[in-house]
């Protein structure tokens, strides 16, 4: 099973899964609290970690071209909905 992750340095970690979390939710399966947060898509599932300063995501997909669009949905959104901040999403692929 592929996975990707990304950290992100961000001062509003907490704040920026709950946004992610809470906007899916009305989507797909959601389980999150003010440190800890799981998405459930179709297509793989994304686990986020607050930590001071910095947004941890891991994402795991059947392939790598599903692993790819997950990618691009969490990135995509992030950046969106922080949009007062200048966040840069770089992937890791194992």
């Amino acid at each position: 099973m592929p996975i990707t992750r990304a950290t992100v340095t961000t001062d509003n970690a907490s704040l920026n899964l709950k946004k992610l979390c809470r906007h899916f939710s009305h989507k797909v399966e959601t389980q999150f609290d003010d440190d800890h947060g799981e998405i459930r898509f179709p297509f793989g599932t994304a686990l986020l970690d607050a930590q001071p300063g910095e947004l941890v995501m891991q994402g795991r997909s059947d392939s790598e071209k599903t692993l790819a669009r997950l990618e691009e949905v969490i990135a995509g959104h992030l950046v969106r909905f922080a949009s007062k901040e200048s966040l840069t999403v770089e992937w890791q692929r194992d």
